[in-house]
This record gives C-alpha cells, structure tokens and sequence, in this order.
C-alpha cells in the first residue's frame, strides 16, 4: 500500500537498532513491552519515574580552564597571557567585565562568569565540576575523539555500538517500557547506536490510525491463514526453500516478527506523542540545546519508561575568537548554564531521580595561541547536575585530581594531564542511579575499576531498587 511507505517517509520516524539499522528477530520480540507500569502500584508521578540519565555532549573540544578556573594560580595567567579571566575581590576583570566568579568562597577555583546562572544550584550542591577527565588515548582528532569517547571504548575501533545502546541492551527486560532511549535530534548519536531500539527525531502521529490498521494481527495474512482459512497464503515466503536450517526462522515466524515490531514501533512513537503534550514548567532559551532539553523533560514527565537521552550542542572548536570575559566561549558557556537551570526548574522535585552529564571529546591547551584561542588538548572538563550529587563544598569546590599548573604536572608540557578515564564518570553514573554493576555487565569492554577506588564519588548511591 503507497500510503503505507508515504506516511513512514513523511512521518519522520527513525527507530534505530543494530549498526546497520535493523533488528534482528531475537532483538524486535525483546523489544516487546507490557504498558509501563501495568500491574504495579499506583502513585505519584514521582514514584512511578524511572531513574534517567541525559548526557549532553558539547562537540569540539571544550576548553576546561575557560570553565572552570583556577584562577588563584599565577601561573594561569602566564600560560593565558591574551584570554585570561581575571578576578579581584569585587569578581570584576580587566575593563570591569566580572570574568570568574569563585566557586563556594574558594581563593583558587573559580567558574567562568558566563556560567552564573549556575551557582545558585553550584551552592546547594545540586551541580558539580568534574576536572581532568579524559581519554587514555591520546587522538587529538575530533571524529576519531568523539567516537571513541560515545562508544565507551577509547582506542578499540572494534567496538560498534555506544555505551549507553550497551546499557539497554544489557538491561533490556522480555516486556520493556515503550521509550527508554532517545535522541532529541533526528540523527541518532554514536552513544545511543546499537542493537536496542531508540527513537530519534521529530516523529509524528497525525496518522497513527492507519500505521496501527496496517499491522494489526488481524490484518496479517498469515495470522488469518492460521486460523483456518485454509489454502490463502501469506506472501512468497511460503515458495523458499523448505530445507530449513535448524533454528532458522519458517515464514510464519518472520511475518509475526514484522507484525511484532511494527507494533513496538507504533507504542514507542505513541509514547512519544504523549510526551509532546505534556507541558514545561519552565521557560527555556531558544536554540536547539534548549529545544532538545525541553522535549527531554516533556517525555521523563509522561512517564513513558526513560531511561537514557542525549543533547548535542557544538561549536565548542574555538582555534580563534575563543576571547576572555564576553568572549565567544563565556557567550556558549551562558546559554549552556541558562538551558540547565530551566531544565531543573521544569522537572523540580524529579531531578530526584535525574541526572545529568555534560561532556567534551577533549580539552584545549594550557597556552592560549595568539590568536584569542586555544589548539587541541588531552584532558577536559565534565559537569554533573542533580539532587543526588555529593559536593565537596567550600573544601572541595571541584571534583577530581588537581597537581596544579606546574610544568611537570602537564601532559607533555601542554595538556591538563588525564587524571580520570571518562569511562569511571561513566561507569560511576550507571552503577549508582541504575544499581546496575557495568563491569559485571560488559557496558565497557576491556575495562574495570575498583568503584572504592578507582570512581571519582561525585554522586550518592540512588537509594532502593531503581
């Protein structure tokens, strides 16, 4: 039926599974799902919230010391002798453009003033800043960074899938909730790649009517043959070879995978138009990182069963033009902050059970460049933001390793050293708001740590069973 193949073209629905974009049979029948919460216990939104995880990738190499400042240590200022952010007891840099403002009191870390819509959620503990996070490879290319750090595996190019695909698939129930993965953009992220199927983009249902009528089992051939109709047949599939491999599957089989799947698809872009009716309760600034944050929260409100997401926001690449207090990254590093504090304004009490995690493929250079920028680096920066983070407070204004700005204790003379594999932020998160151990799970091929020792301790466990 052409309808059929306009409305799939026209509606704009993507469901991804597997590196080339399709299921296989085991994968479409464990995609199957009950209604999320059938059988359970009635209660508040609250109660009913899955745990979630969004991850919001900032893509080009976000410079850390622009962020996140030390600014108490001279030696900053000799390595940043055109774009450095300078502070004085007022916060006021030169030409009175306030450049840091001081994190928790601190005489020595500072965050970029651009970010100053955070600290009200810095000060209660509900933001952290994680440094010297980074890859144990050492790629300064951004594709080869990027795809490293999404797939979870640094320097393993056989490794397909993403770390947070990896998650649902290691996870995935016999009946699952409709939507526990998503891309806020139509193009399905590297980290969300697999064999679990994740919705992405705009999808629409002005026509769900006809898409759930053409794969009703009713509507099945085969399913009607089998109920006693005698000689119809179903399709061609029935004039194949009939010396079938053991365990292969007959033709009756692989259309109730089709019929299966089609139905899975039908409930998860449904769940998806329930969340697009759902309202915010916050206003958030234009832009495509605060329309993707705001379709997020739309869908963990609808309680369709979320679990992991991804935003993107890039252009963090900044060779020039990078600038000081007002530059071009204080302006990126603004909008990012006001689009995190109107996402936790619009969930309130859930981010209880929501945690966010803001990431870069790498850092820059302790030296500016000359040209009011910085050149590729090794280690970055990451932020962590919900009610069930562990700040340090004034003692411990950030979280991480931090041997100062010494020449030594650079990378190569150059680079903020890697301190901390961005895999145990990873991991760290995974295993405390999901209590899912992803070693034991295989989330990170070729890689463990001891969580006592070996995770940064940036969050609380999630308490109960998540």
């Amino acid at each position: 039926m052409s309808s059929r193949r306009d409305f799939l073209k026209s509606s704009g629905m993507v469901i991804m599974a597997g590196a080339a974009g399709y299921f296989t049979a085991d994968q479409f029948v464990n995609a199957q799902f009950v209604n999320y919460g059938a059988g359970k216990k009635t209660g508040s939104a609250e109660s009913r919230q899955r745990p979630t995880l969004v991850t919001i990738f900032l893509r080009g190499g976000a410079d850390a010391m622009n962020a996140i400042v030390p600014y108490g240590d001279p030696l900053y200022y000799q390595y940043r002798t055109h774009i450095a952010l300078h502070a004085n007891a007022g916060g006021k840099g030169k030409g009175g453009q306030k450049g840091v403002i001081p994190l928790n009191g601190s005489s020595y870390w500072g965050i970029n003033a651009g970010m100053e819509p955070l600290m009200p959620l810095i000060e209660k503990g509900y933001v952290v800043p994680i440094i010297n996070v980074g890859s144990p490879d050492g790629t300064r290319s951004h594709f080869t960074a990027q795809d490293y750090m999404e797939r979870g595996a640094p320097g393993n190019g056989g490794v397909t899938t993403g770390w947070l695909n990896r998650y649902l698939e290691k996870t995935k129930k016999p009946f699952d909730a409709p939507l526990r993965g998503l891309s806020a953009e139509n193009l399905v992220p590297r980290a969300l790649r697999g064999s679990y199927p994740v919705l992405a983009g705009n999808n629409r249902t002005e026509q769900m009517a006809l898409f759930e009528d053409l794969y009703s089992p009713k509507n099945l051939v085969n399913m009607t043959a089998r109920d006693g109709a005698g000689d119809e047949r179903g399709s061609r599939l029935e004039d194949l070879d009939t010396k079938t491999a053991k365990g292969a599957m007959t033709s009756d089989m692989t259309r109730d995978v089709i019929a299966a799947s089609g139905a899975s698809s039908v409930e998860r872009i449904k769940a998806l138009e329930k969340a697009s009716q759902t309202p915010n309760d916050a206003s958030y600034p234009g832009g495509g990182l605060g329309g993707q944050l705001s379709t997020i929260a739309r869908v963990i409100k609808a309680d369709v069963g979320l679990e992991v997401a991804q935003a993107d926001y890039g252009g963090w690449d900044h060779h020039s033009g990078q600038g000081g207090a007002g530059g071009r990254q204080a302006q990126m590093l603004a909008h990012l902050s006001e689009c995190l504090v109107a996402f936790n304004k619009d969930l309130g009490d859930r981010m209880d059970r929501v945690m966010v995690l803001v990431m870069s493929e790498f850092g820059r250079t302790v030296h500016d460049n000359g040209a009011n920028g910085t050149d590729h680096g090794r280690a970055g920066f990451m932020l962590a933001m919900g009610n069930m983070m562990r700040s340090g407070g004034a003692k411990q204004p950030v979280m991480g390793t931090w041997n100062g700005l010494q020449e030594k204790e650079l990378d190569g003379g150059r680079f903020l050293p890697v301190k901390h594999d961005y895999r145990a932020i990873m991991a760290e998160s995974i295993a405390r708001l999901f209590h899912v151990d992803p070693f034991k799970a295989g989330i990170f091929p070729d890689y463990h740590v001891d969580p006592k020792t070996g995770f940064v301790n940036f969050m609380r466990q999630m308490p109960g069973d998540a």
